[in-house]
């Protein structure tokens, strides 16, 4: 949740340039329902809101994987936009972490259990998932794109996260800074 800093963080430099967020509106993002779509699969499988204990572990995967696939749709369809293509490659970047290693993404669990989500997360230090968390081994596949970096529980919003995720931050800011645009300056 950390690219919540980055998104705050832009749109103030966005309007320091003179931009505006309803400069955003007048250059829609297409199929925007693939991100929503995705979010919501991802809410299904991950979070305590809805009860999925009775599917099988190949169908949280499998409902896992269509979530990736839809927000990689999403970046090659809206690929000329500014931003987005680096916000496709750091999706590309989790999607290789976490379906190289069974379906999650592999932190670290010293660093979880710094985060105000981790604290009661103790189950992944033993080995055992939380959310969409396992803990980084001598097994993990890519570890250097796993969840190595952390904010920490006294910050809003602490968590673990990626390399991807920073780029996929980078990439967001630079969709906001740009797009929001100038008075009278043409947007990428």
């Amino acid at each position: 949740m950390f690219i919540v800093f980055f998104v705050v963080l832009s749109i103030l430099i966005g309007f320091l340039r003179g931009g505006k967020l309803s400069h955003l509106i007048k250059k829609p993002l297409k199929f925007q329902i693939f991100v929503v779509l995705s979010f919501l699969i991802q809410i299904a499988i991950f979070s305590k809101l809805a009860d999925m204990s009775h599917l099988s572990r190949f169908s949280i995967i499998f409902l896992h994987v269509i979530s990736y696939v839809l927000l990689l749709l999403f970046t090659l369809l809206n690929w000329k936009i500014a931003g987005i293509p680096i916000i496709g490659t750091g999706i590309l970047l989790n999607a290789i972490a976490i379906f190289s290693n069974g379906g999650y993404m592999p932190a670290l669990a010293d660093n979880l259990l710094k985060t105000a989500a981790g604290k009661g997360s103790e189950a992944v230090a033993y080995g055992g998932a939380v959310n969409n968390s396992i803990q980084i081994t001598d097994s993990t596949r890519f570890p250097w794109l796993c969840d190595i970096f952390v904010l920490p529980s006294w910050l809003p919003f602490s968590n673990v996260f990626s390399v991807g995720d920073i780029i996929i931050a980078v990439g967001v800011s630079i969709y906001l800074v740009i797009n929001m645009g100038r008075k009278n300056q043409p947007r990428a």
